[in-house]
């Protein structure tokens, strides 16, 4: 617990916050305690009523957060009013309430109540910690709780934030292991905002560094393409481009879309160690991506975006940078000369899209192959929506858009889950011509009712069926080895789904083989309604040729 809570106390310090106001009382003793082991000036206010405000004009003197520090219960509650009135007036403060742990709640315990939204709409942003534990994980994720909250006191307009804090007897630190230092980053976090023409620099001298990346999540409505490309062209970095981000329908050497599969090799990630990451748009599909980011968690990772939304399943921001992404790009003015880095990334693209090439002659059906077929088939502008689980993974492996058609892919990342997909291309496909859905079986089945909006309301749509006969993405993990494995997560099915075009009156192929594919497609997609093809995969099959594909390379 010592450590964990000298992470958090220890971030607060980082980030310039100096002011601390504390109420006493007994399950708050590890926060009030450490504090005073900090070099802070703290404040001793015996009304929690009281201290919110007190607090409160300290903040709205200095325009700067200011910690309010309690015990658990009702001493909460007496915040409220000051936390009210900070919500009003767009003041900072960062509310740290320390609670019973959850085995002591909802059962009588003394000075416990629900802490949980307290404040309701009152703060910007909550918090529920979770239990401290000694660990090099705990002390990053504490510490980036803290960024993120503060970020959201500071964003504007500014206001208040609310974190929750569990915690188990024994309450009274350990100093003698008390270490501030534990998991501090090489660089302090830093947030920004540039807006109404503010002028803006951020603290990195882009001139020393040669191998720099800029990554491009997912954004499907994103307008800063040629921004981002120029700055690649300044810079001489490569742009990692996720399927969701669009780039790869843009044309520069400096894109690329084989990233995923590269990585997968990890012998190769200090040949491609970087000084810096850029990162725009969302998150990111690929899993390699986010282990080569851990490789790099000694780097500036700087997040830009026109708001702020921490989106770092690595806890690796260092930067968050809240700008139009066309203005940020075009206040770095450096023309480096020196390309051995970007020449690393383009040469191995080179290489593993050739051994892609060399694998394509399997006759087995195997959907990289299909992917390929689709994006020469595919009209221009088509809307390409694809489904979570294996078949966005497929596609951020396999497609590229190489003939460059404008091809925009559409996919519910948000929550990524497999419900209402098929109603979600439907709903595309009523406002735009030309639409085609890359669906796994599971998805498929989770939506068949969406089907019926097709005949009420009308939809031309290609959907393309992956069936591997249940949860096929499971043999890609490690309970693929464990006993009940089959009947636990492969989920096998049966369905027939050639049903469906009496059901819902629908066109359905059964595919045979690539020429039969590559044919039906084409025609599906001059065709109105609702076409369906499936197409049966034997996973266990496109297992190995995956795996031929990346060993290979």
């Amino acid at each position: 617990m010592t450590n964990y809570i000298g992470a958090l106390i220890d971030e607060l310090y980082l980030l310039g916050i100096k002011h601390v106001v504390i109420s006493p009382g007994s399950r708050s003793t590890p926060l009030s305690m450490i504090f005073m082991e900090g070099d802070f000036k703290t404040y001793i206010n015996i009304d929690e009523r009281s201290a919110g405000f007190f607090a409160l004009g300290i903040a709205k003197e200095l325009g700067e957060p200011v910690i309010l520090v309690c015990t658990s219960g009702t001493a909460a509650c007496n915040y409220l009013p000051a936390v009210t009135e900070a919500a009003a007036s767009k003041i900072p403060l960062i509310v740290l309430t320390s609670d019973r742990p959850h085995e002591l709640r909802n059962v009588g315990a003394p000075q416990s109540i629900n802490q949980n939204n307290i404040y309701n709409n009152f703060v910007k942003h909550y918090e529920e910690l979770a239990l401290p534990k000694d660990d090099e994980l705990y002390y990053r994720y504490v510490r980036t709780v803290i960024d993120r909250s503060y970020s959201m006191a500071m964003a504007l307009p500014k206001g208040v934030v609310h974190i929750n804090i569990p915690l188990r007897d024994p309450l009274v630190p350990e100093f003698d292991k008390l270490d501030f230092t534990l998991s501090r980053r090489k660089h302090t976090y830093n947030f920004s905002e540039l807006y109404n023409g503010n002028d803006y620099s951020l603290d990195v001298d882009y001139s020393k560094y040669q191998s720099g990346i800029i990554i491009c999540g997912v954004d499907t409505n994103q307008n800063y393409f040629d921004e981002v490309i120029a700055l690649s062209e300044k810079l001489k970095v490569p742009i990692l481009a996720d399927p969701i981000s669009n780039f790869r329908s843009r044309e520069s050497k400096n894109i690329i879309y084989t990233y995923d599969s590269i990585l997968k090799n990890e012998e190769i990630y200090s040949e491609l160690k970087a000084d810096y990451i850029i990162h725009f748009g969302d998150i990111f599909v690929s899993k390699p991506l986010n282990k080569f980011i851990k490789y790099n968690e000694d780097v500036r990772y700087i997040k830009v975006a026109p708001e702020f939304s921490y989106v770092s399943s690595t806890l690796s921001i260092t930067d968050y940078i809240v700008a139009e992404e066309q203005k940020f790009c075009n206040l770095i003015n450096y023309n480096l000369s020196d390309c051995s880095y970007l020449d690393k990334w383009i040469n191995l693209q080179s290489r593993y899209t050739k051994n892609i090439d060399d694998v394509a002659e399997v006759e087995t059906i195997f959907e990289g192959n299909l992917i390929k077929l689709m994006e020469k088939s595919m009209k221009e502008n088509t809307r390409f929506f694809v489904a979570n689980s294996m078949s966005i993974r497929h596609v951020d492996s396999y497609f590229r858009d190489k003939y460059k058609k404008n091809i925009k892919i559409l996919c519910n990342r948000g929550a990524n889950g497999i419900d209402g997909i098929v109603s979600s291309a439907l709903g595309v496909a009523q406002v735009a011509e030309n639409t085609v859905l890359l669906i796994g079986d599971l998805s498929f089945y989770h939506d068949l009712n969406g089907l019926l909006v097709s005949q009420m309301e009308g939809a031309d749509i290609v959907i393309v069926l992956i069936n591997n006969g249940g949860g096929g993405i499971f043999r890609y993990l490690p309970q693929s080895k464990e006993r009940n494995f089959e009947y636990l997560f492969l989920t096998k099915h049966g369905i027939d789904f050639s049903g469906l075009a009496t059901q819902y009156n629908i066109n359905y192929s059964l595919i045979k083989d690539y020429e039969d594919f590559e044919t039906s497609f084409e025609k599906a997609i001059e065709s109105k309604g609702v076409n369906l093809l499936e197409v049966m995969i034997d996973s266990k099959e496109s297992i190995r040729i995956h795996k031929l594909i990346t060993e290979k390379y």
